[in-house]
């Protein structure tokens, strides 16, 4: 069902996994870790390869390398903490939500209003219109496979007024309307002229366009600086004429998702592009946007999540690599004040990151995760994922469940989730961007 844009600022796809070598978390239920660690000890004595086909485990010579050189973050699966998952499916008050009614009329609201009040801020209420400008535009670029344009987002509220730019390219060739991927770019501005030029494998505009997707990208600063001390310069203090945020305010990950949304809104207006078949793409604090951008908008019909780490689809509970203590003293403004207040007890958070993704459900959610990134907690994004599979099928969708991570380099999908872990560090590139393409051509053809 299409809508018109909306005039509030509240205005996808998703993959689950765990391992069973080592510690195991239940959802609101007992844990036992003993045994765990002295499984997960032993695997850390061994000399690691990921083979192509045994289940992927942190390699060791990774895990002594990064625990030597930040000795302050944990790196070993013997020390993630004893932890207990809340039940997405538990009802603040202890009632089990056990039907789609309940979920939909009351489970939903409450899950999202805690990460809203502890996670990632509120977003403001105030009206506002906004406009789309064309400033450029090139046909028949690629042998006459797309046309690309420029474009400016214009957010009036009375007199007052807020630009952001982002490029848009749709197919020439199509006979009916094709799927969208929006990208939240956390890098850099890549403007229509070098999109055309350089298929930049970090949004490679071309590559999506040959798989039949219409796609568009915007820099997040561009919306909301990315610095401590850049909000007078962005839409949030627009929002608030100025003033100093409150403490449960929106923060820039939550501005950044309602730029994204900004740009589904302009998509529904385009004819060759299928509305209801966007998907809402991120790479590391671009993924932490993309998954909460399909929180706050269900439109999105997927989220894509890649090396999104902590705060985004890892388990905060595991403090594995990135800590929430550390995430919200580099990065206060991506968070609403609350969040670091769980800083060294994050068992004591009334959410977990398995229940970000149950939000999403029973849209799609992809997470991607890299070998070498175990400052994203690899285990814990899957584990996030896994843990959100009660939700799917209550709902009547299937997932992954399957406890056991995948062998390196070979994605898993299950009904609307997905996951791969490749091979490398920290970053978005082609290969990820095929797979998780291979896995949409599921749903949208």
């Amino acid at each position: 069902m299409k809508t018109a844009p909306t005039v509030s600022p509240n205005g996808t796809w998703i993959l689950i996994t765990t391992l069973v070598l080592v510690a195991q978390p239940t959802v609101g239920g007992a844990f036992c870790h003993a045994q765990a660690n002295a499984i997960s000890e032993g695997q850390d004595s061994q000399s690691e390869k990921n083979t192509n086909d045994t289940p992927w485990k942190a390699r060791r010579d990774l895990v002594q390398k990064n625990s030597q050189r930040r000795s302050e973050f944990n790196y070993y699966e013997s020390k993630v903490p004893p932890y207990t998952l809340p039940d997405p499916l538990l009802a603040n008050d202890g009632t089990p939500i056990s039907t789609v009614n309940a979920w939909n009329q009351s489970r939903r609201e409450e899950l999202i209003t805690l990460f809203r009040n502890k996670v990632y801020g509120n977003r403001p209420e105030a009206e506002y219109s906004i406009a789309f400008e064309q400033v450029a535009e090139q046909k028949n670029i690629w042998n006459g496979l797309a046309t690309g344009r420029s474009m400016m987002a214009t957010v009036s509220i009375g007199d007052r007024e807020f630009n952001f730019p982002f490029v848009l390219f749709v197919p020439n060739q199509s006979q009916a309307p094709v799927p969208a991927v929006i990208h939240i770019n956390n890098r850099y501005f890549i403007p229509l002229e070098k999109a055309v030029s350089e298929n930049d494998p970090f949004w490679p505009a071309k590559t999506l366009i040959e798989r039949g997707y219409a796609t568009a990208s915007f820099h997040t600063s561009d919306v909301d600086p990315d610095r401590k001390d850049g909000y007078a310069e962005g839409i949030r203090a627009f929002f608030a004429a100025g003033k100093p945020p409150t403490p449960d305010a929106w923060r820039s990950l939550s501005a950044w998702g309602w730029a994204a949304s900004r740009i589904l809104d302009h998509l529904e207006t385009q004819s060759a592009i299928d509305s209801e078949q966007v998907a809402v793409v991120g790479h590391s604090r671009g993924g932490k946007t993309s998954l909460w951008a399909a929180c706050e908008d269900p439109r999105f019909a997927v989220a894509y999540s890649n090396n999104s780490g902590c705060g985004g689809a890892a388990l905060s509970r595991r403090a594995y690599g990135e800590t929430v203590g550390r995430i919200t003293s580099s990065f206060p403004h991506w968070f609403c004040e609350s969040f670091a207040e769980y800083a060294k007890r994050e068992s004591d958070i009334p959410v977990d990151q398995h229940e970000l993704m149950a939000l999403i459900a029973p849209r799609a959610v992809y997470v991607a995760s890299a070998d070498e990134d175990l400052w994203a907690d690899p285990k814990g994004e899957y584990t996030a994922l896994v843990s959100a599979a009660p939700v799917f099928e209550l709902l009547g969708t299937k997932s992954i469940t399957e406890t056991t991570m995948p062998p390196l380099n070979q994605p898993r999908i299950a009904g609307k989730t997905g996951y791969h872990i490749r091979s490398g560090g920290h970053g978005l590139g082609e290969v990820d961007w095929n797979w998780f393409l291979d896995f949409t051509d599921r749903l949208t053809r």
